[in-house]
Formats: structure tokens, C-alpha cells, sequence
């Protein structure tokens, strides 16, 4: 068959102008229509064709030849990439490791934080730009700090605008070398639904999603770079205690139930005011529990490996600060859970404890605000009272008591929608379920008001009563608050003592920068100008005018920073403030005559 008739009977003309392009191809400069301006229109590049007469009609040069060079280019191009994607391919099967890591991992914000402070990856050319808030505890730069126009005040306004920021990587595919190791990062993000389990709301969902691969077939080198950013995060980590609480609802899923939410200096125990003999034996069992032979004794023995403590006492009185003081000192971070939390159900709580590290400290502030009851045994003290009072009201007091009943059954049904129950704490505690390894610290200001089963031995293991200050205690919290400042010596001048310590005692004085009129004022009267040996000696003073037994540790040392640069104005007017708060609390005033 002819090639030409076939083609001829679908597209004649096509072929006709191809065959009256192959005969005048001779004559470059009088072509009338050839293969590629026919192909042209056919193709969609019908605006191609005047240019392609230009060329060949006016400039004296086949085209085709163009055409030709341009096709070879695009299919080596073509013919590359696909060798080097099959090339590629093989690399990354057989040769290549790689590592996942969720944002949701604290791996993610470790690794992030490491390769901020890469000098290849802050001058890559795609970068994410980050405003990084600092923390109440970090050190600042008091040249940052700017001042009010009279120059007395602090100013932060802005505060936030003149941090630096952060550079992260960007979406995206990076390469970094790390000690000769060449590494490929591939940051990604993706939205998944979430269908609003836990009463959140369904709605799409970013996840982000860190892939870090190496030219290596084992992953040895990537667990290595991750071993040294964590190693690097928590390089003053034993300086910290991590503080941590339930995610939100919508967020709460298998190992992401857990938010930080503070990092802060460790806590000294010197700090707690305790009798000496309970902080020893709270430390000692607390040592004991937490040692590496204590699970297999507790095994052997058929106990379930967990510690339970008590802290109760009246508000303010240092129970929140022995339970951070106790994580500081064996670093361990804290899980506080509020069990008044709306969002937080059974089924969460038990999901919060079994998603606990090995070793930690869960924290249930106030446990006697929660309401946590059991109705029946609440009708039976009712009944058993209601009979040794008057049993010849017998008939009447049953009838009470199913009003009653229903009434307590009414308002349990009720927490039970809004919060946890009992029976849903003291499974998430020691249920078959419960999580093993923790230490568990519950405090309350009325311990006779917390149910029997929920204090239990097993679950509470050591009660440690917290009592109001007796002077004793008030003079350590006068010497703690006025230790760090280095005094004068003594027999010095007031007026002489001050201007000698001007500099010293604020260095932005230095700068042009004054005092504020209450630093100003000390200075100038002397009454900063007191040595570490007079100390004792005015802590004595202080602690006389105190009542034994009168006042919580957190009211004294309210009082006291309203004086912290005034130790002995604070001695004066301590007879006035004490009288003050004491009329207060007879006439149960909340207005402070005296502060």
C-alpha cells in the first residue's frame, strides 16, 4: 500500500503541501507552503507561522534546521531526566535511609531549635521566618530595653516587633552537611480531616510532616544528628523543670495528649518552707521509689509500681512549691491536670495516664474542688444520722432521703456530663489499665472533705501536712529575701555608703540611666546599706513580731517584697501590718487596711 494514498485520503492537503515543499526545496526563498506551516495551525501555534516565513523567506535560513536543534535539546532533556529519575530511584532504594518525624513529637521542636542555629541552613535561600518570644526566665540584654521620655521608667512596648527572629527551613527539599555526612531534609505539610471527636469541631487539620535522609543503608547517622540536637536542646535542661498540660480536646490523640507550657528554673528545696524533718522524709521516700531496683522489688512482691503523696494545709502555705521543688530535684518534669476542665472526660484522663513518661510528676491541684462524691454512701450518712437524732421520724426521714437521693443522683448525673467522677479518677489511677512508674501528688486545703477510697493507703502514700508559719520559719523567709543583696560594711557612712554604691547597685546608672525613685530613695536613706552580719540580727527582730502559728508563708513574703529593698522598714512596720491583717481576718474583710 502507498504510504502517500493513505495519508492523502485523511489529510490531502497536508500532504500535497508536503509534497510541494519536497519539490521546491531548491528554492528556500519562494517556498509557498511546507510541512511545519502546515503542522503549525494543525498544532495550535498558528501565530508561530509569520515568524517561521520571517525566518525562512526574509533572513535566507531554513528554520528547520532551529527546529530540529531544539528537539534534539528537549528530547536529551527528556531522555536525562528520565535516567536520572530510574538512577535516583535506585539511590534512594538501595542506598539511602531515611526518618520520619511528626510535628507533634517533641523530636520536631528539638531539631527545628538545632538547625536554627546552622550556619547553612540560615543562609539558605528558602527560609521561614520566625518571631521568637522570649521566656520569663531567659536573660535579656537591658540595651534592648528601652525607657520612658523622663528616663526613670521601663518601657516595653513593641517588646515583641524588636526581637530577632527565628530562620527555620522552609517547605520544601535541603541539603546540609553534617561532621562529612551529607543529609537531605524534606519538610511537607499536608491537611487531614479531623472528624471533631472529644466535642471539637470537624474541620481540616495541618500536619506537618519531616522526612531526614542520608546516602548511608543504615540510619546510624541520622539517630546520631538526632541524639546531638536533643542532646543540645536539653543542654541546661537539668537547670529547668518542663511543665506540661492536656492539649486541647480537638488535639488529644495517642502521643500527643501532653502540652509544655512552661519552662522554669529548677525550684531549691531550701526555698519550701517545711519543718526539716518532713522535707527529708518526703526526699528519702520519694529517692527510694524513683530508684532503678525499686521495680523489680515492687514485681517480685506483687505491688503495683506506683507512689501516691497528700499535701494538705491551708492555702498558700507552700504545697504547689514543695511539689516543684521535689521535681527540680529528681528532674522529672510535671503534668498538671485540672479535673475541672469542661473538655476533659474519662475516657481523656485515662488517655492522659497512659501516655505518661516512665518516670514523672503528675500533679492534681485543689483535688477537694472537683466535687468528686459517691451518692449512695452520702445517703447512708445522711440516713444514719437522720435515725440517732429522732427515730420517731422515721417515716418522714425515709421520704427525705429519697428526695434526697434523687436530688445528689440528679447532681452526679450532672458532673458526670461535665467532668470526671470518682469512680473514672480512681480507674485512671490504679485501674488494670493505669499507668505504672509515676509519682502522684494531689493537694487540698480540706483534706476531711476528700472521699476514704480516694485516700486510701496504695493510692496516698504519705500524707505531708502544711501548717501556717511559725517564727522560726518567718525568720529563714527574711533571710532568704535580703541574702543577695551585698550590703555595706559596717560603720560606714549612710550618706557615703550610698554614693559609693550607686554604681554598683544599678549598673544602667553608668549609662545615663537614673534609678527609679524607689531604688533612689533606698539608696539615699541608707536603708539597703545593711551587711550580711547585721542580717541575722534584723531576721531575729522580724521574726519576734510575728505570731507563731498566725500567718501563711505566702502572706509573709507578700508582705516582704512590698519591701524587698527596705529590710528594715520591713522591720518597723511589721507590728502595724501585722495588727492590720489580723483585725482583717476577725472583721473577714478582704479589703487590706495595711500592705
Amino acid at each position: 500500500m502507498d504510504i502517500s494514498s493513505l495519508l492523502r485520503g485523511f489529510i490531502p492537503e497536508t500532504v500535497d503541501n508536503a509534497t510541494a515543499a519536497a519539490n521546491n526545496v531548491s528554492v528556500p526563498h519562494s517556498m509557498p507552503a511546507n510541512v511545519v506551516e502546515t503542522i503549525l495551525p494543525l498544532i495550535g501555534m498558528k501565530g508561530f507561522a509569520p515568524m517561521y516565513r520571517f525566518i525562512g523567506s526574509w533572513l535566507g535560513w531554513d528554520p528547520t534546521s532551529l527546529l530540529t536543534i531544539v528537539g534534539v535539546i528537549w528530547a536529551t532533556n527528556k531522555v536525562i531526566r528520565q535516567i536520572y529519575s530510574f538512577l535516583y530511584g535506585l539511590v534512594t532504594e538501595y542506598m539511602m535511609s531515611k526518618v520520619h518525624i511528626s510535628s507533634t513529637d517533641d523530636i520536631y521542636i528539638h531539631l527545628m531549635v538545632w538547625l536554627s542555629r546552622q550556619p547553612r541552613m540560615v543562609n539558605s535561600r528558602a527560609l521561614m521566618a520566625e518571631t521568637v518570644s522570649k521566656t520569663a526566665w531567659e536573660d535579656e540584654d537591658e540595651s534592648t530595653v528601652a525607657r520612658d521620655r523622663s528616663g526613670l521608667y521601663l518601657n516595653f512596648s513593641n517588646q515583641e516587633a524588636r526581637a530577632r527572629p527565628q530562620y527555620i527551613p522552609a517547605i520544601g527539599v535541603h541539603s546540609f552537611w553534617w561532621k562529612g555526612q551529607y543529609f537531605r531534609l524534606h519538610r511537607k505539610k499536608e491537611s487531614i480531616f479531623d472528624d471533631g471527636g472529644n466535642g471539637g469541631f470537624a474541620a481540616f487539620k495541618d500536619k506537618e510532616d519531616l522526612v531526614i535522609s542520608c546516602l548511608w543503608r543504615s540510619p546510624k547517622p541520622i539517630k546520631q544528628l538526632l541524639a546531638h540536637a536533643k542532646e543540645q536542646y536539653y543542654s541546661d535542661h537539668q537547670a529547668r523543670t518542663t511543665v506540661k498540660r492536656p492539649c486541647p480536646a480537638y488535639v488529644r490523640r495517642a502521643r500527643n495528649n501532653w502540652l509544655q507550657v512552661a519552662n522554669r528554673p529548677v525550684r531549691d528545696m531550701k526555698t519550701v518552707v517545711l519543718d526539716q524533718q518532713q522535707k527529708l522524709q518526703v526526699l528519702a521516700d520519694m529517692n527510694e521509689y524513683l530508684h532503678p531496683d525499686t521495680p523489680r522489688w515492687y514485681a517480685n512482691r506483687g505491688i503495683p509500681l506506683r507512689r501516691g503523696y497528700l499535701f494538705h494545709g491551708p492555702p498558700g502555705t507552700g504545697k504547689t512549691s514543695l511539689s516543684f521543688a521535689l521535681a527540680g530535684v529528681f528532674g522529672l518534669d510535671i503534668h498538671v491536670i485540672s479535673l475541672l476542665e469542661p473538655t476533659l472526660t474519662e475516657e481523656d484522663l485515662s488517655g492522659l495516664f497512659s501516655t505518661l513518661p516512665r518516670r514523672c510528676v503528675v500533679l492534681l491541684e485543689d483535688i477537694d474542688t472537683a466535687g468528686l462524691r459517691r451518692p449512695l454512701e452520702e445517703l447512708r450518712a445522711s440516713k444514719r444520722s437522720a435515725k440517732q437524732e429522732d427515730k420517731e421520724e422515721s417515716h418522714k426521714t425515709v421520704n427525705n432521703d429519697i428526695k434526697e437521693l434523687a436530688k445528689v443522683l440528679k447532681k452526679d448525673s450532672e458532673d458526670q456530663k461535665k467532668g470526671i467522677s470518682l469512680s473514672g479518677l480512681l480507674n485512671a489511677i490504679d485501674g488494670v489499665a493505669s499507668h505504672e512508674g509515676r509519682v502522684l501528688i494531689m493537694t487540698t486545703n480540706v483534706p476531711e472533705e476528700l472521699d476514704e477510697a480516694l485516700i486510701r493507703p496504695g493510692r496516698v502514700d504519705l500524707q505531708v501536712e502544711f501548717t501556717y508559719a511559725t517564727r522560726e520559719q518567718a525568720k529563714e523567709l527574711f533571710i532568704r529575701m535580703y541574702e543577695g543583696d551585698q550590703g555595706r560594711p559596717r560603720h560606714m557612712d549612710s550618706r557615703s555608703a550610698a554614693k559609693d554604691e550607686l554604681p554598683r547597685s544599678s549598673p544602667s546608672s553608668t549609662k545615663g540611666h537614673a534609678l527609679s525613685p524607689e531604688t533612689s530613695s533606698a539608696v539615699r536613706s541608707g536603708e539597703l546599706d545593711i551587711s550580711i552580719d547585721e542580717l541575722p540580727e534584723i531576721a531575729r527582730q522580724f521574726s519576734e513580731k510575728i505570731p507563731d502559728g498566725e500567718f501563711s508563708p505566702a502572706e509573709i513574703q507578700g508582705y516582704l517584697l512590698k519591701r524587698k529593698k527596705h529590710p528594715r522598714r520591713a522591720v518597723e512596720e511589721a507590728e502595724k501590718w501585722v495588727a492590720a491583717v489580723i483585725e482583717q481576718k476577725i472583721n473577714r474583710t478582704k479589703i487590706s487596711q495595711v500592705q
